[in-house]
């Protein structure tokens, strides 16, 4: 088995399928990126057993066959060379399962150890629900939720984002318990009737950072157990979680009177700088009329920090803290030039919102308040 490529061209194909390989692992199969040559091109493989990445790589040879080679073994020889032509032979020992692979370049000669036989098996799926949607679409989905997602294994379903599609509107939904977001998107299909699926945390971090300028197709098996994300050269398919999602609509408030419009990034560099001031990260927050004070304080140490910025508050004064890291965030994820903050309470959830003319609810971030001490 002979084929010849270029360094560029496999590693770039490499160090996409090798995001499916386990730092860990107890099945030596997992450890490997298998290697199929056929009809003159060269598709990779890797998998941890419940996420898979598939890619292509044009290469030079009439050859067939398959086999395993240590991914990260691989990996670290393609970053140690510059971008040549490589050549590689892969020889197998007589009657074993065990082979070498030779590696040749202008500059030297290389050889690993293989294997044959040892590929994950991939079960053939009936993806019979396609989800259509543009280009940059599922990756604003993914950058508006990914970040509040929970990362407590007790939680299963949390630790993925909810996609529920209904007609021609997607809705996606992240919540560590602290806080929540939903964000919905027009899909270029209609889904007849209400499905819901929960795509782990894992898989979605890896399409946002395998997929970043690609066109993506989105499938979704008879079965709701398994997704597939596919592009022109490169495959992700991962298993579903199937734990029911908390009823994530119980918690968001509808009868928040109180309507505070400021500016975004004022607002978020103030609770940044502030928030730094606290022994535990909480921050106090006091809204009235035109005026917005953002205060923090660390008094075993003799520190505090305040600050105060313009607003627009239709309600009565109200004081209300907040972990800082969490408003931070939610900041972090609105892009509009300023931001709508709907409040009832001390102890009632908080809505952020960005200020926009259309599609007012598109997206929504739900922060916990936190008890403060006054």
């Amino acid at each position: 088995m002979k084929f010849s490529t270029t360094i560029k061209k496999l590693q770039d194909a490499v160090s996409r399928v090798i995001l499916a390989v386990p730092s860990k692992s107890l099945d030596s199969r997992f450890d490997n990126v298998h290697l199929q040559l056929q009809d003159g091109s060269l598709t990779l493989f890797a998998s941890d057993g419940e996420l898979s990445i598939t890619a292509k790589c044009d290469v030079v040879s009439d050859d067939r066959g398959t086999v395993g080679i240590k991914a990260r073994t691989l990996q670290d020889f393609l970053r140690s060379m510059y971008d040549t032509g490589v050549s590689f032979e892969i020889e197998r020992q007589q009657g074993g399962e065990h082979g070498t692979v030779h590696i040749a370049t202008d500059k030297g000669k290389y050889r690993m150890p293989c294997m044959f036989g040892e590929r994950p098996e991939s079960h053939e799926r009936n993806f019979d629900m396609s989800i259509g949607l543009q280009p940059s679409e599922l990756q604003d989905v993914i950058h508006k939720t990914l970040f509040a997602c929970s990362v407590d294994g007790m939680r299963p379903a949390m630790m993925g984002v909810l996609f529920e599609f209904e007609a021609n509107t997607m809705t996606a939904v992240a919540t560590d318990g602290h806080r929540l977001v939903r964000c919905r998107k027009t899909t270029t299909n209609e889904i007849a009737d209400k499905q819901k699926i929960v795509v782990p945390a894992r898989a979605l971090s890896i399409i946002q950072r395998l997929l970043q300028n690609e066109e993506v197709s989105m499938s979704v098996d008879a079965e709701r157990r398994n997704i597939r994300f596919q592009s022109e050269n490169v495959e992700l398919e991962s298993a579903l979680i199937v734990e029911p999602y908390p009823n994530y609509e119980a918690v968001i408030p509808v009868e928040n009177d109180k309507q505070l419009l400021t500016d975004r990034v004022q607002i978020h560099d103030s609770v940044k700088r502030v928030g730094k001031f606290s022994s535990i990260g909480d921050i106090k927050i006091v809204i009235n009329g035109t005026t917005l004070k953002i205060m923090a304080e660390n008094s075993s140490e003799g520190e505090s920090a305040q600050e105060e910025l313009t607003c627009a508050f239709t309600g009565e004064e109200i004081t209300i803290g907040f972990n800082s890291r969490f408003v931070e965030a939610a900041l972090a994820h609105i892009e509009t030039d300023e931001v709508f903050i709907e409040l009832s309470s001390p102890t009632t959830a908080v809505i952020f919102k960005p200020k926009k003319e259309e599609n007012q609810n598109e997206l929504i971030i739900l922060v916990m308040p936190v008890r403060i001490n006054n």
